[in-house]
């Protein structure tokens, strides 16, 4: 299995990251499409993530007037889930993101994933979009 990541480049490349958001978030756990298409995708840096020439997943990131770096909109398809595909896309990520503070959302669910990343959940439990997050920070 070869996984893959780039930055994304094209128009071709940033549709098949919409694509698979609508499926995980829109399709898979309920999010409404505006909230999904929250308008800061023309100031935000994409990534796809391909498995043997295959796009299945993707993640954006986003510079917060605090400084941080803010991840967002990390998704994997279903069938690529727990097969190091989400891993290999965050390190790429931070390491594109370098020594900044990265901050995230979390689904509550996915919190331990990011821990093994070195994030740290800070503050309570929210709701975002009709799921339970928590905010996750990483400082270099």
């Amino acid at each position: 299995m070869s996984i893959r990541v780039s930055e994304i480049a094209s128009q071709e490349d940033r549709q098949l990251a919409f694509k698979i958001r609508r499926i995980v978030f829109c399709d898979e756990q309920g999010v409404s499409v505006e909230e999904e298409f929250d308008g800061h995708d023309d100031i935000c840096r994409h990534y796809l993530v391909s498995v043997d020439a295959h796009c299945v997943g993707t993640a954006r990131t986003r510079a917060l007037d605090s400084g941080q770096i803010k991840i967002e909109r990390v998704a994997v398809l279903g069938e690529y889930r727990g097969l190091g595909v989400g891993r290999t896309l965050m390190r790429r990520v931070m390491e594109d993101i370098g020594d900044v503070p990265m901050v995230l959302n979390a689904q509550f669910r996915t919190k331990s994933f990011y821990k093994a990343l070195g994030f740290s959940a800070v503050g309570d439990i929210f709701d975002e979009a009709g799921i339970e997050h928590v905010r996750m920070i990483r400082n270099c």
